[in-house]
């Protein structure tokens, strides 16, 4: 008999109903989300399309702080967007690194889930180089004025420079192109003027204005990280956003004293939480999955699901036993159908706000009752990065193990004369009759490997083309002892 069971992880019934406690008074402090490395694991924010987001925001330094590692971003004004991880010099504020993502072009001809495994695959591009220093994640403060004035034609036209600041940790700063001046507890420590920053296009009549869209910290280094956003035209479209890094004097009166709280890690595990405090509904978002606990026998998974035309933000949190597939714990943090009928009404929102509040003190209590490990990735070929009517063969290789998939069919062979393993994957719900989701159409999204634990988890992917625009995902997890 062979020591290999399978189950089905992911194929939630996440419209039952599950009662939850009358919201209380203590609320949870807003948690930004801190992925442990650049591009080794991303928060999955709630979101209307059902789609796996791409990678989208994030800082860190490394550990001999002398580098900054962030993802950059589009303006807002771009047709489609484009990412890349970028990485600079701390004292010259040099680009010594960078590796595109995803094209602006290449956004717009892909769907949400071909540019999101388009995104992972070019990102293992770039892990040999970040691999050769360990990183800490930035804390990050948005700046929370964003006057409509900015995205007017009159912010370029006028140039308008309207002053704002930001609030972080210890820090201030404030900005004015081109002078930027911080304070740290009252003192200030930092005023300058760069006009370097300014950006000038080819044939417009001049620089686009730019403000204060938010900065990244870490005090224990003091660097600091400074996004600025430009204002433009029709005729000369802002240019994406810019970055540039820092690095303050050294705060003398705590060099013997407790790290500052910003040094503190980040929640370890699966957890839960948000960004903005007036806004938890709309920046809810859960990291650290999908996880097995220490001792192999739970798994825990995030899912946002697709809600149609609607497309209402959703987040569900499903514990299960990796060996049976019996449900032991689910909570839907977020449902689809909760937003849509409160987002004209602030009262309205504001409970809803308060519910959600209570559902994430109970995931994470829930979880915090459990060691768990994360999951790792492993890499896939080939990835699955542009719309399909037939799903390829694909092969992931694991130390003493080599599996294939071919649409639905997973062959499994070990090392040795060990006669390998097959396995049906299709979805236990499917009917046959749809021909979006026959097996021909069936390939691996993405795969995660415990070889300590003997677990592997595939989340597996229907192609999506114009015949068929939705695309199914669901996971499956083999134990393999």
């Amino acid at each position: 008999m062979q020591p290999w069971s399978i189950g089905i992880v992911c194929a939630l019934i996440w419209t039952l109903p599950v009662a939850a406690a009358e919201p209380k008074e203590t609320q949870p402090e807003p948690t930004s989300w801190s992925p442990s490395a650049p591009l080794q694991a991303s928060a999955l924010f709630a979101a209307g399309g059902g789609e796996p987001a791409s990678p989208d925001r994030g800082a860190w330094i490394s550990s001999d702080g002398k580098s900054i590692a962030f993802l950059n971003r589009e303006s807002s004004a771009a047709e489609g967007t484009a990412r890349a991880l970028v990485v600079k010099d701390v004292e010259t504020d040099a680009v010594v690194f960078e590796k595109v993502l995803f094209s602006e072009e290449e956004s717009l001809r892909r769907s949400g889930p071909e540019l999101e495994r388009l995104a992972r695959s070019r990102a293992w591009e770039a892990r040999s180089y970040l691999g050769q220093r360990e990183w800490k994640p930035l804390l990050y403060r948005e700046n929370p004025q964003h006057d409509a004035e900015f995205f007017s034609d009159a912010c370029f036209i006028q140039r308008q420079r309207p002053k704002r600041s930001v609030s972080l940790e210890d820090l201030k700063l404030s900005y004015q192109e081109p002078r930027l001046q911080i304070w740290r507890r009252g003192k200030k420590v930092l005023d300058r003027r760069f006009p370097s920053w300014g950006v000038r296009q080819q044939g417009c009549e001049h620089a686009s204005p730019s403000w204060l869209n938010g900065t990244f910290v870490n005090l224990e280094r003091n660097v600091v990280l400074i996004e600025l956003g430009f204002c433009g035209v029709d005729s000369c479209p802002e240019p994406p956003a810019a970055f540039h890094v820092l690095r303050l004097p050294p705060d003398k009166s705590r060099a013997a004293s407790t790290p500052p709280t910003q040094t503190k890690a980040p929640p370890q595990g699966p957890f839960v939480g948000y960004e903005k405090p007036n806004a938890v509904s709309a920046s809810l978002y859960a990291t650290g999955f999908p996880a097995i606990s220490e001792d192999g026998t739970l798994v825990a998974l995030a899912e946002v699901f697709a809600d149609g035309e609607r497309k209402d933000p959703n987040l569900l949190i499903t514990v299960r036993n990796s060996q049976t597939n019996e449900v032991a714990w689910k909570l839907p943090v977020l449902e689809a159908g909760e937003v849509s009928p409160v987002q004209r009404s602030l009262p309205l929102s504001q409970a809803l706000d308060k519910k959600v509040l209570e559902r994430i003190r109970q995931v994470n209590d829930s979880l915090g009752r459990t060691q768990w490990v994360t999951l790792e990735e492993q890499p896939l070929q080939p990835m699955m990065t542009e719309s399909c009517q037939q799903a390829p063969t694909q092969k992931l290789q694991l130390p003493q193990l080599e599996m294939t998939f071919n649409q639905g069919h997973l062959v499994l062979k070990r090392a040795g004369s060990a006669p390998p393993i097959e396995l049906k994957l299709n979805r236990g719900s499917d009917s046959g009759a749809d021909a979006c989701k026959a097996a021909s159409r069936i390939f691996m999204d993405t795969a995660y490997m415990d070889s300590t634990r003997g677990v592997v988890l595939l989340r597996l992917t229907t192609c999506g083309d114009e015949a068929c625009p939705a695309q199914d995902r669901w996971y499956h997890s083999i134990k393999l002892r």
